[in-house]
């Protein structure tokens, strides 16, 4: 068969009461011949909900198709025609199902697995062991001493937009390794595109879609404060695979997947093996115990009580470039710097006189580097239980302890990007963006220092800075810093804005470029910063600087981190210049309104008042009736714009009696057919006078309609109802009350009665209702004075 079984070698024995891989796997697996298309494939996949299909050629397993296989032939436009076999992984490795489950899951911990082929004794395939196999037959009782989620769920994950295009996110998925991209809207989940769903993309080839159209909902979540035993029962009610993780008000920050969860199982793969080579060394059959632990990768060894080695297994003897046999009868002073030695031996001399096991992390020398291994100790006893040495078995955990490093620092500079985030959407001013995002970056103990300067367009090059944050803060004091070619702009943050790049100082105290700034550097405790030019208007405006108290503290991911924030807020600041010169834009175009507006009026009132003086029967009639108009629209709860237009039209609304001949407009008498008729073309000549110009409400039309009646008996065009502006229906009855109540060439004034009585009579067939209802509300209150008593008034002061 085409397999590999590369480990078998390196897994121990199992001890009693241990579960193997046959209890756990998962049984019948699904095969597929070779030359299976893609789109076949993967529909299968989806139907049976399954992450894996065997492959099968010539009678035997060749390979092993899965979702991630599926996702990589996604972003390699593979069509979905191609055979299976062009895209599987080959070499298949697999393990007995008579193995320990702990060795399984070391084997794909080891690999970066997350599917194991599981063969039978004769080689024959029986199973398929997978994460979710082991989270399933992981009992709740070990997680009990484990408080809550947030104890082992992941910062590590992928938030995007949904419009974000998905096979950007199928892109970020293969680079990352990661199994799922989270869709947020303002930091809250919404949806959630897994491999599975990847599969039915490439399978559908939707390749344009949005995130948004092929995500999965609803998001499954927990916060961060449930307990880890109800989060696992909760995932295996469920059936799923992962939980997005959220805090008190539904902010994504973090994700709980199955991997998080049996990660313990290399823990207690640890243990049980440190179990198993104590129980043999007890023996100290050198032969026995090399068989069992010759050819396992951990280092373990077996001193006397004199710290004198006895027996190593060969992968401990390789490091030292020796032969296991020949390590007999020495020391760790003949491998080790002695301090590191008496280290070693003090260690060995506690275990051995408290008859105590103990599990210790230490450097470890190799090759003339220092790494980090995890050291388990353990008492030697014969038969008697009397201490005759000690056995110490150890493993490399130097990468482990890089990548929490990592970890930690990357959630730190997460945090930093998160709390700015905020800054920059909350924050109203510039200045109060610059404070707002120099305070959340300190927020954190590992950032002791954040501050911003302004690159000046002066001859000395100077940066002022205007705003800083942190515990550091008091380092500024009387600083000195510009962005020229000189001694005091080669430092980091002068570098940046002169450069335009990032400037990543790791060691201040090994920086010479940093020689002005040393020493005060030192007495507040900073140890490296990183300096990023921030760009405003396609140029470098200044620079954010910000510091750490240790060394080494910006890594690749920091670094991207922290240039995200940069460009946030170089975009933060240029947002709010755009919007302040918008606002400052439309405040001036507000007064130059204004200013047009008070124009208009005064224009329009010197032509009323022009034309009155042709005709003295209605001098001041336009403003009386602009007067009662103004006051009926007050009545109706008409807002101040709408008051200013029917203010200006009523007060011109007879403008269209300038092409009337005077003769026409004074004559004492009755005019003939023939005349009124030209009279009637008023309303039309005004509307075409003012048409042209833009007003800011439709004073032309209210003009054009103010002899308009309800019924459609009105003039010039017969409208009806609701097709007459409210402002000209309004025009109309003031115009009516002023024209009785004011003497006219061919009558004198009537009674105020009189014009009530005509509107009464008018109500609901020519006339608006509510318009005349408001008039008279007007009239009763005494609001408005008719222009008959208005002149008496004047007359009798």
């Amino acid at each position: 068969m085409s397999m590999n079984n590369p480990d078998q070698a390196n897994v121990p024995p199992t001890l009693e009461g241990q579960k193997i891989v046959r209890d756990i796997m998962t049984r019948n697996p699904v095969t597929i011949p070779s030359g299976v298309t893609l789109a076949l494939a993967a529909e299968r996949m989806e139907t049976l909900r399954i992450s894996c299909l065997l492959v099968e050629g010539s009678g035997e397993i060749i390979g092993i198709l899965t979702e991630r296989d599926v996702i990589r032939a996604l972003n390699q436009m593979i069509p979905t025609s191609h055979t299976v076999d062009t895209v599987m992984t080959r070499g298949v490795i697999c393990i007995k199902e008579t193995e320990e489950r702990h060795a399984a899951y070391h084997i794909m911990a080891l690999h970066g697995f997350r599917h194991l082929l599981v063969t039978d004794t004769e080689g024959e395939p029986t199973g398929v062991i997978t994460e979710t196999d082991f989270r399933k037959n992981y009992g709740i009782e070990n997680f009990i001493g484990v408080l809550n989620v947030a104890k082992v769920m992941s910062q590590e994950y992928l938030g995007m937009r949904g419009d974000s295009l998905a096979m950007e996110a199928s892109a970020e998925m293969q680079s990352r390794n990661i199994s799922c991209v989270v869709v947020l809207e303002q930091r809250k989940p919404v949806g959630i595109v897994t491999e599975r769903d990847m599969v039915r993309l490439f399978r559908l080839q939707k390749l344009d879609s949005r995130l948004a159209e092929v995500m999965s909902e609803p998001v499954h979540s927990v916060t961060q404060d449930v307990l880890l035993t109800d989060a696992v029962t909760a995932m295996q009610t469920l059936q799923i695979r992962r939980f997005v993780v959220v805090d008190e008000i539904g902010r994504m920050v973090g994700i709980l997947n199955e991997h998080d969860i049996v990660r313990h199982l290399e823990d207690e793969y640890i243990d049980m093996l440190q179990q198993l080579v104590i129980k043999q060394a007890q023996k100290l059959n050198d032969d026995k115990f090399r068989a069992v632990v010759n050819h396992l990768p951990h280092k373990i060894m077996v001193k006397d009580t004199d710290s004198v080695y006895v027996s190593c297994n060969e992968s401990y003897a390789r490091d030292l470039d020796i032969r296991p046999e020949d390590i007999v009868g020495k020391t760790d002073f003949e491998f080790f710097p002695k301090e590191l030695a008496e280290r070693y031996r003090a260690d060995d001399r506690k275990v051995m006189s408290e008859l105590a096991t103990i599990s210790i992390e230490e450097p470890y020398i190799k090759d003339g580097e220092q790494y980090w291994i995890h050291t388990t100790k353990a008492p030697l006893l014969d038969s008697r239980s009397n201490v005759n040495g000690v056995v110490v078995i150890f493993h490399d955990i130097t990468q482990r302890k890089h990548t929490n490093e990592q970890l930690r620092r990357r959630s730190w500079a997460l945090e930093a990007l998160r709390c700015s985030g905020r800054a920059l959407v909350f924050s109203e001013t510039e200045a109060e963006l610059l404070q707002s995002v120099c305070d959340a970056v300190t927020q954190q103990d590992m950032y002791v220092l954040a501050w911003f300067g302004w690159a000046e367009q002066n001859k000395e090059h100077s940066v002022r800075i205007s705003t800083a944050s942190g515990a550091a803060r008091g380092y500024l004091d009387n600083f000195n810093i510009s962005w020229g070619d000189d001694e005091f702009g080669n430092g980091p943050g002068g570098q940046a804005i002169r450069f335009g790049r990032t400037m990543v100082n790791n060691n201040l105290q090994e920086n010479p470029d940093f020689s002005p700034w040393r020493q005060k550097a030192g007495d507040f405790g900073l140890q490296s910063s990183i300096s990023l030019p921030v760009m405003v208007d396609e140029r470098v405006a200044g620079a954010l600087t910000v510091y750490s108290k240790e060394p080494e503290a910006f890594g690749d991911s920091e670094i991207s981190l922290f240039e995200e924030l940069a460009s946030n807020l170089g975009f933060g600041i240029q947002s709010r210049r755009t919007r302040e010169a918008y606002e400052e834009s439309l405040q001036e175009r507000a007064a130059q309104a204004v200013k047009l507006e008070k124009s208009l009026e005064e224009t329009l009132i010197a032509v009323s008042a022009t034309l009155e003086q042709r005709d003295p029967y209605t001098a001041g009639h336009q403003k009386h009736v602009a007067d009662l108009a103004m006051n009926i629209g007050k009545e109706m709860g008409l807002d101040d714009n709408r008051l200013r237009g029917l203010h200006l039209a009523a007060t011109v609304h007879d403008l269209g009696k300038i092409h009337i001949p005077a003769e026409i407009l004074a004559k004492p008498g009755r005019l003939n057919a023939a005349e009124f008729a030209l009279v009637k073309t008023h309303s039309e000549v005004g509307y075409k006078i003012l048409s042209n110009i833009e007003f800011p409400w439709p004073i032309a039309e209210i003009i054009r309609q103010h002899h308009e009646y309800m019924d459609g008996s009105g003039y010039p065009n017969g409208l009806k109802g609701d097709d007459i502006l409210l402002e000209a229906r309004i025009v109309t009855i003031a115009d009516i009350v002023e024209s009785m109540s004011s003497d006219r060439p061919y009558r004198p004034s009537l009674d105020i009665d009189e014009a009530i009585r005509e509107i009464l009579a008018m109500r609901g067939s020519k006339l608006d209702c509510d318009a005349v209802d408001a008039c008279l509300k007007v009239l009763a209150s005494g609001k408005f004075l008719p222009n008959m008593l208005q002149d008496a008034a004047i007359d009798m002061n």
